[in-house]
């Protein structure tokens, strides 16, 4: 019976995940490794879009747990920052490996880390990781703070905007869903360019603004009110609002309170770029959390005066 074999691929940012060069070069990289060995790659599974500092990937925590069950004898990454970017986590991780005999090879480093110079050689690459880490996120902030003060967003375009590159769109409210997708492109998207109103997303969020900013609805209210909502497109045809999901985590679906709680208190939807800071604080959505706030180059979706009704409903 040959050595049966586990490929483990990760991206981080958004622009790999959408483009996957980086995915199908580690893919490549793992198959050739393992036909040049006569070993049978029985999968490779795919982080896209996710820190490697992160322990809850959902095909990472996937591959612990079919290790538990014997499934496989060899996990085989490209490098060792694709598995993991943390040495604490990446040292309890191998040493779950090795306790049901999973035996971990990185080839970029040429490294069988079974072996007791293999874990030397471990200790050592993780604790410049670390390093690297450290300067790593600083050059993020530099890099985020630049793009906010220009007006550029960071990171997944909020709900109600997308790229613009209809042509070529991966957007997960794209296919199906959107009247554009597969149409001319509204812009050629580089990331020193605004992101534009999403054609149907946008009227979504600006509904959610107006039924909260009278007061009636609560953020539940509101969720349930934009899943039964039925939308008209040119054509005639009809859909239903759904949220956008996240590349590597979830599948667009319904509103819940929470997605329309932060929604509403998002700065960005008239015409304002906020930066978070790295501290934690990124997920929040007000704008007294944000450390800076900045003009925007996009286009507004919900005017001013609405949004500022919205949170003082709120507030009160």
């Amino acid at each position: 019976m040959k050595t049966q074999v586990v490929g483990y691929t990760r991206v981080s940012l958004l622009d790999q995940a959408e483009k996957g060069h980086s995915l199908d070069a580690q893919r490549m990289a793992i198959e050739q490794y393992c036909a040049s060995r006569g070993w049978e790659l029985v999968e490779v599974k795919v982080d896209a879009g996710i820190s490697g500092t992160l322990s809850e990937r959902p095909a990472f925590q996937e591959l612990l747990h079919e290790a538990t069950l014997g499934r496989f004898d060899i996990v085989i990454v490209h490098a060792i920052d694709r598995f993991y970017r943390d040495l604490q986590g990446l040292l309890k991780t191998l040493n779950h490996l090795r306790q049901h005999d999973v035996t971990f090879i990185s080839i970029t480093e040429n490294l069988d880390f079974s072996t007791p110079w293999g874990k030397l050689t471990l200790a050592v690459l993780g604790t410049l990781a670390e390093i690297y880490i450290d300067r790593l996120r600083q050059e993020t902030r530099k890099g985020k703070v630049a793009r906010a003060a220009k007006g550029l967003h960071n990171g997944t375009p909020p709900l109600g905007y997308c790229y613009g590159n209809c042509a070529a769109c991966g957007d997960p409210n794209g296919a199906g869903y959107c009247p554009l997708h597969g149409g001319p492109n509204r812009q050629d998207y580089t990331p020193s360019l605004p992101l534009l109103p999403h054609p149907v997303d946008c009227e979504a969020v600006r509904l959610a603004f107006q039924w909260h900013a009278s007061g009636e609805c609560s953020d539940g209210e509101i969720a349930a009110r934009l899943n039964g909502y039925v939308h008209f497109l040119p054509d005639g045809s009809e859909i239903h609002f759904r949220t956008r999901g996240r590349m590597g985590r979830g599948a667009p679906g319904p509103f819940g309170k929470d997605t329309v709680r932060d929604m509403l208190q998002h700065p960005f939807y008239i015409g304002l770029v906020p930066y978070y800071g790295l501290d934690g604080k990124s997920h929040k959505r007000k704008r007294e959390d944000a450390e800076a706030l900045y003009p925007g180059r996009h286009e507004p979706i919900v005017d001013p005066a609405t949004f500022e009704e919205s949170q003082r409903v709120r507030a009160l």
